[in-house]
């Protein structure tokens, strides 16, 4: 499906009740770890797409325009609760953290295995260590401070591998940046991928930077 080729509705027809905003949250014994996943991943979405408007409403000087960027924020912003919703609140936060990292990994390996620019490709490949590394030691934290296995969580679709020490873990700030994408040569599909994991891990750091992890 291509949602170009789709006509939108009327913007006012987007507005949601607060008995639709609030859903029943999914059963976390139960519900598919890539569901889980999939909440996840909306959730960065629809979080990077009302931090740009933001931003964007801030450095505009045509109130008009602001006018129309204010409305599809707030209905981006219901969208937005409607999915942070789904999660139960019995869910622990390694629990959660384990969702974060099946993600990550999974949806590194497939924008990388699917994108044609370099550059892109290399800065996955180096961020699906890292994602290995840390689902491995999340898993041996929740093993350790809650007595529960991780193998269930991620439903074994995701391998749980042993990670390289810690010291190699580590590394200087300026080590972390990589080369630039040409935004002007590269195909869509790298864009959207550059996109896509920029708003996925984006989300992340917000997750662990909140629960200091």
């Amino acid at each position: 499906m291509n949602p170009i080729n789709y006509p939108t509705k009327d913007i006012e027809t987007y507005w949601m009740s607060f008995k639709k905003m609030y859903p029943k949250a999914y059963n976390k014994k139960t519900t598919s770890p890539y569901s889980k996943c999939r909440v996840i991943l909306l959730n960065g979405l629809e979080f990077e797409s009302n931090w740009f408007l933001h931003q964007f409403s801030r450095n505009c000087n045509n109130n008009d325009i602001r006018r129309e960027i204010a409305v599809i924020r707030k209905q981006e912003q219901q969208q937005q609760k409607r999915i942070s919703c789904l999660k139960p609140i019995n869910e622990n936060i390694l629990e959660t953290t384990i969702a974060y990292e099946q993600l990550a990994i999974d949806l590194t390996a497939t924008l990388a295995q699917n994108d044609s620019d370099k550059n892109n490709i290399n800065a996955l490949n180096f961020a699906l260590l890292e994602d290995f590394d840390h689902l491995y030691r999340f898993s041996n934290l929740l093993l350790l401070d809650k007595g529960e296995e991780a193998r269930p969580l991620v439903g074994s679709f995701t391998e749980i591998m042993p990670a390289r020490p810690t010291i190699a873990h580590h590394r200087y700030p300026k080590d972390e940046i990589k080369p630039f994408m040409n935004a002007k040569k590269s195909k869509l599909y790298s864009k959207l991928v550059a996109n896509i994991i920029t708003a996925a891990e984006q989300q992340t750091m917000n997750f662990y930077m909140n629960i200091a992890q």
